[in-house]
């Protein structure tokens, strides 16, 4: 299989060649964080001379000046600043919010309104130039809000974990980055299918959620060769209680500030930080395989979700490690789940193991295999994007 390109044109190298700085306009009241801003554009060579500096009541003057980049400060009155949000991106170039991020609201409210990124204003030059290389700015693309996705069995042994690590290898070849979250609380295993060593954990950062900031989440990752960031479970039982709803909530809310794509492993127990993460997903993978007892399950965690008033429209059925022995026909079991299966995984348990064993994602150890491409185009099917 050939490797999977970034999607992004290439870096524009007209602008160098023309000698001409990059036009940068920051929407902001007065205040400390403007020339903090200004220095930041500045030493990465975009031009935001103070006539480039107009407030939210002047967006029109910003956008008339054809930029290459809008940076908007939410300063003391955010609701005043994120009203234009929507406005501002609709422009097309990237988009900027610099605020706060221990308001979590307030940064998914951003991202939704349509910024390309939430900078924190207290690591405001370290974040700032982080973004700008995230945005990739001047290549002429929006980048989009980070896009969520659960994967969620209805039983052990389906191979939701294995599925989980490589759709994120995926989006990390793609993207040059991806995070998974391990939510299996009591078992997980994404970090032994890595074969990586987390120092820190989800227990952690729920436990000090009133200080969570960027940098407090990005210290608590650990990262792959491939381009994946780990957010492991706790290492103890005991430590597992630390893990509440809120605290996933603020995690998500900023692992989308941070990550083009986000990959969320759960357990099938429905505790409530579990069904904050599916509250919270673009898209739910829905993996199972097609015998009685998994049907069954599955059947049972449908209706609940239906329950919980999380539509099936966010419901991808994926089937793994299909054609074992005396497997249920696809037709009867889409009768008996009352759903479409979008996606069969095919059974290489040879393959699927040595990779696991390896700590390396059989997607990028074996990428010509069958169970490769498929998984390959179950990424690039729950993308949510349009890629050229």
């Amino acid at each position: 299989m050939t490797p999977l390109q970034p999607t992004s044109l290439p870096q524009t190298a007209s602008r160098a060649e023309w000698a001409l700085p990059m036009q940068a306009f920051i929407i902001s009241d007065p205040g400390p964080d403007v020339p903090r801003i200004r220095g930041a554009l500045s030493g990465a060579g975009y031009d935001c001379p103070p006539t480039h500096v107009v407030s939210p009541d002047q967006v029109a003057a910003a956008l008339a000046g054809k930029p290459d980049l809008l940076v908007m400060a939410l300063g003391l009155d955010p609701e005043r600043a994120l009203a234009v949000v929507g406005q501002l991106s609709a422009n097309g170039c990237p988009l900027l919010v610099v605020g706060s991020t221990a308001d979590s609201r307030l940064v998914l409210r951003a991202l939704r309104a349509g910024a390309a990124d939430f900078v924190d204003e207290r690591e405001l030059e370290n974040d700032l130039a982080s973004a700008l290389s995230r945005v990739h700015v001047g290549s002429g693309r929006h980048v989009e809000p980070a896009r969520t996705i659960a994967v969620l069995s209805p039983s052990g042994g389906s191979g939701a974990s294995t599925l989980a690590v490589n759709v994120a290898s995926v989006y990390a070849d793609l993207h040059k980055s991806a995070l998974l979250i391990d939510l299996k609380l009591y078992n997980g295993d994404l970090a032994a299918l890595l074969d990586v060593r987390p120092t820190h954990t989800l227990a952690e950062l729920c436990q000090n959620s009133g200080q969570m900031d960027r940098t407090m989440f990005e210290r608590s990752l650990v990262r792959h060769p491939s381009g994946v960031a780990l957010l492991a479970p706790p290492r103890l039982y005991p430590d597992i209680p630390l893990v509440t709803a809120d605290g996933v909530r603020q995690i998500i809310n900023l692992a989308r500030s941070s990550f083009p794509y986000v990959v969320i492993d759960l357990d099938n127990t429905f505790a409530p930080e579990q069904v904050q993460a599916l509250r919270l997903a673009d898209v739910i993978v829905f993996v199972l395989r097609l015998d009685f007892a998994t049907l069954r399950n599955a059947k049972r965690t449908l209706d609940y979700l239906d329950q919980l008033g999380i539509g099936r429209d966010k419901v991808r059925v994926v089937v793994n490690r299909h054609g074992q022995a005396k497997e249920i026909p696809m037709e009867k079991a889409e009768l008996a789940l009352g759903v479409k299966i979008a996606y069969f995984i095919p059974e290489d348990q040879k393959t699927v193991n040595r990779a696991n064993n390896n700590g390396v994602p059989v997607v990028r150890e074996s990428p010509s295999a069958r169970v490769s491409k498929s998984l390959v185009n179950l990424a690039a099917g729950v993308n949510g994007r349009k890629h050229s």
